[in-house]
């Protein structure tokens, strides 16, 4: 299948109103060959909390550039089958920004981005101190994103962190706006704060003129819907964006500290993803060396 092809199906599937995608939030290729050997999720998802994370063992300050975050989802979607969205941030800077980012982005071969209205350089939406632009040079951004992109199936979808500096209604008056101009998706999460209940994301859902793209929040177990309930509210599509490097990171530290502990790496041996299966996690029959099998 042509990327071409990948980007119209992928649209088509995530656009469809009876049904709700899910993707799976994976920031290495062992995590998106798991996500793609679990037979589940509709896409994978690159964010930038787990970007940073993972390539540069930073947390989510905008401290990961446009080229590093390319050059790293390039490399996961020559990787799998499966289609990639990403987070592109700001765009990286104004809009001669958002138009290479674009295009950078469509010859990695990702399927679609969401572009946000927070001033650069920016942080993690749940975090404290978030400033955002004005409404009107957030939709310059989208308006380029659309007019620049080379296939009309990337999706350029919109998201507004200014719930937590003018609330809730400013978010679903900036997605519109965006949807005038004509953003394929708006992007939406939850915290404690922000669109806290159910009932606040359907209200969001039924206001906003384009589907929802809604990010969980998995370390806001508060606002941790699941999918079934997230259907009923409206949302179009769903990101689990961080579960898997949180279960990584805990993971990592409890066995580090494990055999720091004993000296003894039999005492978890029986912990351990056998070799055999690591490596056909990792697609070993596809590369088929002389003499394996």
């Amino acid at each position: 299948m042509t990327i071409t092809e990948k980007r119209a199906q992928f649209k088509a599937r995530i656009l469809e109103q009876k049904h709700m995608s899910v993707l799976c939030g994976a920031f290495d290729g062992i995590t998106a060959r798991a996500a793609q050997a679990a037979d589940f999720f509709d896409g994978c998802y690159m964010g930038g909390q787990a970007a940073a994370a993972s390539m540069l063992g930073v947390p989510d300050l905008g401290l990961v550039c446009a080229s590093e975050q390319v050059k790293h989802v390039h490399d996961l979607t020559c990787c799998v089958d499966l289609p990639f969205l990403v987070d592109a941030d700001t765009g990286y800077g104004n809009t001669l920004n958002v138009r290479r980012t674009v295009a950078d982005l469509e010859a990695a071969g990702v399927c679609g981005a969401h572009f946000e209205d927070q001033v650069t350089p920016k942080r993690c939406g749940g975090m404290q101190g978030v400033e955002v632009e004005d409404a009107d040079v957030f939709v310059k951004k989208i308006e380029t994103a659309l007019r620049w992109r080379s296939d009309p199936n990337f999706l350029v979808i919109a998201r507004s962190d200014a719930a937590s500096v003018y609330g809730q209604d400013e978010v679903i008056r900036r997605l519109n706006l965006a949807a005038d101009v004509g953003a394929d998706m708006g992007f939406l999460f939850s915290s404690q704060e922000i669109f806290p209940t159910l009932d606040d994301v359907k209200r969001a859902c039924d206001q906003v003129r384009i589907p929802i793209l809604y990010c969980l929040m998995e370390f806001c177990p508060e606002v941790c819907f699941t999918l079934d309930e997230l259907r009923q509210a409206g949302v179009r599509a769903v990101i689990w964006p961080n579960g898997l490097l949180m279960r990584w990171c805990k993971a990592a530290s409890d066995l580090i500290e494990q055999f720091k502990r004993t000296g003894d790496c039999k005492q978890f041996y029986h912990e351990l993803m056998p070799i055999e299966q690591c490596n056909q996690l990792l697609g070993i029959r596809e590369w088929n060396p002389p003499g394996m099998f």
